[in-house]
């Protein structure tokens, strides 16, 4: 059974419910999958609607929602970086998290086109991203779309 996805910007106030939801459960998700998880639990949802509620998509900062039948059911974040030095303009996926339910349908693959598509409009000659190590899911899907491996990030926790 196919659904229809609509790709469109964020909308504030209409959207903030629905992308702190599918913020929240990708922040479990990836507690859940993270081998050095945070300290601290994931966001809450009203901590999530004030990380929303402070973002104004413009020309250096796009924010995408997937919706399906009226529900916000992923979303992608994307930021304009200038490396002043040379001139290069590129772009940094910041977030893309599709909800509980709805991976592995096709919404990352139609969000991460859509960012892509954003960024070139805006001048970026190219676009990273990173994502857990432990993401195998993510890891197919960048791959798939043609992201290769470009450097290793790395973590520590400090003692308390």
């Amino acid at each position: 059974m196919s659904v229809e996805v609509e790709i469109r910007p964020y909308r504030l106030p209409d959207d903030i419910d629905g992308l702190a939801r599918v913020y929240v459960d990708s922040e479990w998700y990836h507690n859940e999958i993270d081998d050095l998880p945070p300290l601290e639990p994931p966001f809450t949802m009203d901590q999530a609607r004030q990380r929303f509620a402070r973002i104004t998509p413009d020309e250096k900062h796009g924010l995408f929602v997937a919706e399906v039948d009226g529900q916000v059911v992923g979303h992608i974040e994307v930021s304009m970086r200038r490396n002043h030095d040379v001139g290069a303009v590129g772009a940094y996926v910041d977030e893309l998290a599709v909800a509980d339910g709805w991976r592995g349908r096709g919404i990352g693959t139609r969000l991460m086109a859509h960012g892509e598509a954003w960024a070139r409009g805006n001048g970026a000659i190219s676009i990273m991203l990173d994502h857990l190590h432990t993401n195998a899911g993510a890891a197919r899907l960048y791959e798939r779309l043609g992201y290769r491996r470009r450097g290793i990030l790395l973590g520590k926790r400090f003692d308390a």
